[in-house]
């Protein structure tokens, strides 16, 4: 179908489609950009915020990655800005708190604004200083910025910014915890006061509400349920098992649970200690990774994202500080290594996958010291904890237990590549380390899920159902080894022939067996 046919021409009445983009009363060259983009419909953000925002309010929206905030914000912005005004000076500023953030922000503001002549500009930290000088004297509309490099240029430029009209705090939250507000602060000084300003973050900590009370004038909040709550195309499974065989687990659900071809993953791990280990263990497992953390080099984490992005690989091994920001729009999977200590987290985590009508899953392994972490998730979302039983079929939402038998062979392969490669055992060494580290710093569940997680007797938890065709199938193998089982010693006792007694037990010890055998079927 040719998009402009859903563009309402000037001499004709809008239709407003119930629900759609259409209803927004968007200019033609902005909608006819959204509808390429393949957007139909609104999100919950956008449909909220859009038409406050395009008021000329000033706004404070909760949201979180993956929610559309970006759309929610860029939309209105180039509605206002509506076409080039050459020499005019910027008239568009917007922060984000991660250089890859910013990016994703100028490709999608590019993507929106093609039919408007709108120029934007990328300032960053790290790149050439000269090469942005240039670009600022090129006078763009839009102005997409780090705060540390761009207050850097206002100064050095003596940049008077008078013609800045629309300002927006994008991750707001994240802004203020990564030591920006002095930064921020000094921008809004030298802002004219007759602005629009716009915080989208994920959360509403003090400092950020302290910074709102003096640097923003009559905001309308913005805050939806849906924030506190995950899709409901998401699927979740929970696994119990022990510290040592989480790798094993995950080596399993990468190569039979996992389409590694067709799916992205993101596995969130808990240093980025860890993130080295799994690498290098999915390396010699063969399974192609990329990966990023807050210390890794700012070419290395462009190169490992964008090989993500690409599907040149299917698996990115991130910790939750690098990963603040990063949106990868068509993520399949999440996996928890080291579940999440707060529910918010665990939601901001898994809020990246089941988006836009898509379905998601996310997996999760459970330690035993953080079944309470669990139990904190569930009452936070209001829910029970739905533990596997007996020949349940569902596997969304369950808890249960892995079968040693599924990971025997991952758990054996592990153990001679720490027999042959030292490097590994090295690693494997200090993520341990690292990971005491990690326990000292982790914030406790609370009290009550303490006690009562104390208190259950995980013994009478099931094998998850998402493992019960493997751990039948194990276990059919491993009975027909018994019973093909011929020893090749005899032992004969030296001294003494067997008593009767002795070989009367023997014959009905061996008749039992054979017995047990017939029960199964074999």
């Amino acid at each position: 179908m040719d998009i402009s046919q859903l563009i309402p021409r000037d001499n004709e009445k809008k239709k407003k489609k119930s629900g759609g983009f259409q209803s927004l009363d968007l200019s033609k060259n902005v909608l006819r950009a959204v509808l390429k983009k393949g957007y139909k419909v609104p999100t919950p953000i956008q449909r909220k915020a859009i038409p406050v925002i395009m008021e000329g309010k000033n706004v404070v929206a909760m949201a979180r990655t993956g929610s559309g905030k970006t759309a929610a914000f860029l939309i209105p912005m180039l509605e206002r800005l509506k076409t080039r005004i050459p020499k005019s000076g910027a008239r568009a500023l917007i922060f984000s708190p991660t250089r890859e953030l910013a990016m994703q922000t100028l490709k999608f503001t590019k993507e929106l604004a093609i039919n408007t002549g709108l120029k934007a500009a990328l300032i960053l930290g790290g790149d050439k200083i000269e090469d942005q000088f240039a670009a600022i004297h090129e006078s763009p509309d839009i102005i997409i910025a780090t705060p540390g490099r761009f207050l850097h240029l206002v100064v050095e430029m003596d940049l008077k910014l008078s013609s800045i009209e629309y300002v927006v705090f994008d991750e707001a939250d994240r802004l203020f915890e990564m030591g920006f507000q002095d930064q921020l602060q000094e921008v809004l000084n030298r802002l004219p006061t007759e602005r629009q300003t716009l915080l989208f973050s994920a959360t509403l900590p003090k400092i950020l509400v302290d910074f709102v009370k003096l640097g923003v004038e009559e905001p309308v909040l913005i805050r939806l349920d849906v924030d506190l709550q995950i899709s409901e195309n998401l699927k979740t499974s929970y696994f119990l098992c022990r510290t040592d065989d989480k790798t094993a687990v995950l080596l399993y659900l990468l190569k039979n649970v996992v389409d590694l071809e067709k799916e992205l993953t993101v596995v969130f791990l808990a240093t980025k200690h860890h993130v080295e280990y799994m690498k290098d263990v999915l390396e010699k497992a063969n399974i192609p990774c990329s990966y990023i953390y807050s210390s890794l080099d700012q070419m290395a984490r462009t190169i490992n994202i964008a090989k993500f992005r690409t599907k040149k690989v299917g698996i990115l091994l991130v910790t939750d500080i690098a990963a603040r920001g990063i949106d990868i729009p068509l993520l399949d999977n999440v996996i928890n290594f080291n579940f999440p200590f707060k529910p918010k987290l665990f939601v901001h985590r898994v809020g990246r996958v089941a988006r836009a009508g898509r379905s998601g899953r996310a997996f999760s392994l459970i330690a035993p010291d953080e079944t309470p972490y669990l139990l904190d998730l569930h009452l936070f979302l209001g829910k029970s904890i739905k533990f596997a039983k007996p020949d349940m079929q569902d596997e969304d939402g369950v808890c249960g237990t892995v079968p040693q038998t599924v990971i025997d062979d991952e758990a054996d392969l592990l153990h001679s590549w720490h027999e042959r490669y030292f490097d590994l055992k090295s690693m494997l060494k200090v993520s341990r380390n690292a990971y005491q580290q990690y326990l000292k710093s982790r914030p406790a569940a609370s009290s009550e899920s303490i006690r009562r997680m104390k208190k259950f007797s995980f013994s009478t938890v099931e094998i998850h159902p998402i493992f019960n065709d493997d751990a039948e199938l194990e276990k059919n193998k491993m009975l027909a080894k018994m019973k093909n089982y011929r020893p090749n010693t005899r032992y004969k006792l030296l001294f003494k022939e067997p008593s009767k007694g002795c070989t009367r037990r023997n014959h009905l010890y061996n008749c039992a067996i054979k017995r047990l055998f017939l029960s199964w079927g074999l």
